[in-house]
């Protein structure tokens, strides 16, 4: 059997709604909101992989508004390493002046695992390497 989740507030909802009963967002409204749009919405999901494929995605594809996100998630307490992991590594991939205020603000992250990546991730972008479409290491 499926499970319907809401693509605004990830609640489980009954398929056949065109109203969500917990946030209200129009259910048929959400076919217009673009890729993007979705994908960033994707990084609150309830099923921990979708977050990491959408962020994995949103560096993938160089989405400036996703920095905003990526911030806000790394300030505001998220305190799983592989959601970190993903979400620096696709800021790094972002090439927008607040990528590297992200990073280094990152090195100072309560985490010995998240501090370390951030700055090596700020070496590698200072550097002018290339990175991976791909992080094979996140799960």
């Amino acid at each position: 059997m499926l499970t319907f989740y809401c693509p605004h507030c990830w609640k489980i909802i009954n398929k056949d709604e065109s109203i969500c009963p917990y946030c209200g967002v129009e259910l048929m409204d959400y076919q217009d909101i673009s890729f993007e749009e979705k994908l960033l919405s994707s990084l609150h999901h309830s099923v921990f992989e979708r977050r990491i494929m959408a962020a994995q995605i949103l560096g993938n594809i160089h989405s400036q508004k996703a920095l905003k996100a990526f911030q806000n998630i790394i300030e505001n307490g998220e305190t799983n390493y592989y959601i970190l992991r993903t979400i620096l590594i696709a800021t790094a991939k972002i090439n927008h002046s607040d990528r590297m205020n992200i990073l280094k603000t990152a090195t100072n992250h309560s985490s010995s695992l998240v501090s370390d990546l951030a700055r090596s991730l700020v070496n590698l972008v200072e550097s002018g390497k290339e990175i991976e479409e791909w992080d094979h290491n996140t799960g």
